[in-house]
């Protein structure tokens, strides 16, 4: 069986550029960005800041099942499957739980220096109104996951600098922890 992988990390830190190599790589390949999912809701789409409200808190939770289920069922029919989302340390990435008890389920967490991802965004986004918000998000969580870096190792995750090398190079190293 092909396997799961959920990518996560930080604004920038290149999870949908290598969440799509992943995909794109199968010969049946499915990647499932959840800030896509996320921009489906209308009148009212809650983004983080500084204060997650209750209403962020159900969107991203239901974004996140909506994810996995749809994980689950491609997976059954012989998908490779690719989850993109943000590292959420409030949660713990809890929504994605049903995944754990997947054979070739994998857990990523893309970590660049913060000063590259940045570098990235500003890259990406020159000129957007949010930027100050990201880059400040990118910082915090940096820190967040440094702090949790043995926790999140003893649960199976690996962690991956993208700091230097290509989103190609990554997308490898990931495709052969399947083994």
């Amino acid at each position: 069986m092909p396997p799961i992988f959920l990518i996560a990390g930080s604004p920038a830190s290149g999870k949908s550029t290598i969440a799509r190599l992943l995909a794109q790589r199968a010969q049946k390949g499915l990647h499932i960005p959840v800030d896509d999912l996320r921009t489906m809701v209308h009148g009212g789409v809650v983004h983080p800041g500084s204060v997650w409200s209750e209403e962020l808190v159900e969107q991203l939770k239901l974004a996140r099942q909506t994810a996995a289920n749809m994980a689950l069922r491609y997976h059954s029919a012989g998908f490779l499957v690719v989850v993109d989302d943000f590292f959420d340390p409030y949660s713990g990435m809890g929504e994605y739980e049903a995944l754990k008890s997947m054979e070739g389920f994998h857990r990523i967490l893309l970590m660049p220096h913060p000063d590259v991802a940045i570098a990235r965004l500003r890259e990406r986004q020159p000129h957007s109104g949010m930027r100050d918000q990201m880059e400040e998000a990118i910082r915090d969580l940096h820190e967040k996951i440094t702090a949790l870096e043995p926790t999140l190792t003893a649960q199976g995750w690996h962690l991956i600098d993208t700091s230097t090398g290509t989103p190609s190079d990554h997308a490898d190293y990931i495709l052969a922890l399947n083994g």
